[in-house]
């Protein structure tokens, strides 16, 4: 069992306590375990980092956890984002999350603050985000760019198939073509996490994998196994949220020894063997699995809104949509109206 060092800098260090034995527990898939250092946030703050940096300078930890928002009033307005740009002079090579009681508040973060962090955790859900952040700890120095290629590295570390790694090579930022920027481990922490996990496209996680076979989420149950090679296990890959390839899907889908009955992923991942009319998936709107829904679409607009698998008729482009990205799928929301 490996363990991990975590520093958490809060302005309330009893805001650490209720989750220090579920992280100092750890997780049993991969065993990992970790031990929490509290720094607390003062009106001193800068100097106690300036001195808590120097003995630690050659033993960096794990993880740095930051809330956001300090309550004290600091020198230079300093918040969470601030103390993350300040410690990665010092600590390049250690991942930054964030936790706030702010996660739902817009204002509260601009770009240059989410910039900072490779991921960012509502106090609220942090119990349940434990695997992600001990992926995050975990596989960070995976992403070291030592090699002269970095993109060719990121693709090594996300153990992409050979049939999606020129399309991904076309369209990583090129802000990670720098081996030598400090901050290029940073950034493709943050296009995985922030990027490449969240947006369907590349990868599917499991409602999405269910919806284009045409199945249920129990029904897509029953042949799981069956694309157990799709499985992305690169960087940040967890159990608990599992993501595959979509092009494995349709390889082991189409590609098998027996000749799919139709072209159409959903028609001929019902007829997988096992799968019963029961394991069909239904139109949220429509009510029939007949025609198969096709998508997945958010209820709302908001934030965190749940999610409804449906007709393409039946949803529009989210207002919030950042607009096609080569590579990965348009986000949906329901439509009063069919499109």
């Amino acid at each position: 069992m490996k363990k991990l060092r975590f520093v958490w800098i809060d302005d309330q260090p009893n805001k650490v306590e209720p989750y220090r034995a579920a992280i100092e527990h750890g997780i049993q898939n991969p065993k990992l375990t970790a031990s929490i250092e509290s720094i607390e946030v003062k009106t001193g703050l800068l100097d106690e980092l300036q001195k808590w940096t120097e003995g630690k300078r050659n033993k960096p930890p794990d993880l740095f956890i930051i809330d956001h928002v300090f309550n004290p009033t600091l020198p230079f307005k300093l918040n969470g984002s601030s103390v993350a740009h300040l410690l990665r002079n010092t600590f390049p090579a250690t991942p930054m999350v964030c936790v706030t009681a702010k996660y739902d508040s817009p204002k509260s973060f601009d770009q240059d603050d989410l910039s900072e962090y490779t991921a960012i955790f509502a106090y609220s859900q942090l119990s349940q985000s434990l695997d992600d952040i001990f992926a995050i700890a975990h596989d960070f120095p995976k992403l070291a760019p030592g090699a002269s290629k970095p993109k060719e590295h990121l693709l090594t570390c996300l153990k992409a198939p050979q049939r999606d790694r020129e399309q991904l090579l076309a369209l990583l930022p090129e802000e990670l073509q720098n081996p030598t920027h400090a901050a290029t481990q940073h950034r493709m922490a943050r296009w995985i996490y922030g990027v490449l996990l969240p947006r369907p496209g590349f990868l599917y996680d499991r409602l999405h994998v269910a919806t284009l076979l045409g199945l249920t989420l129990k029904g897509f149950e029953k042949v799981e196994e069956r694309f157990t090679k799709a499985l992305y296990k690169g960087a940040f890959a967890t159990r608990k949220t599992p993501h595959w390839w979509l092009s494995e899907v349709h390889r082991l889908l189409f590609g098998g020894a027996v000749e799919a009955p139709s072209n159409v992923p959903q028609l001929a991942g019902r007829a997988l063997p096992g799968i019963d009319h029961e394991d069909f998936s239904v139109c949220y709107v429509s009510k029939k699995s007949d025609p198969p829904p096709d998508v997945i679409a958010a209820a709302d607009a908001t934030k965190g809104a749940e999610l409804r698998v449906v007709r393409r008729e039946f949803a529009k482009q989210h207002p919030n949509d950042p607009g096609t990205t080569p590579g990965f799928e348009t986000r949906y929301v329901l439509a009063k109206k069919r499109a």
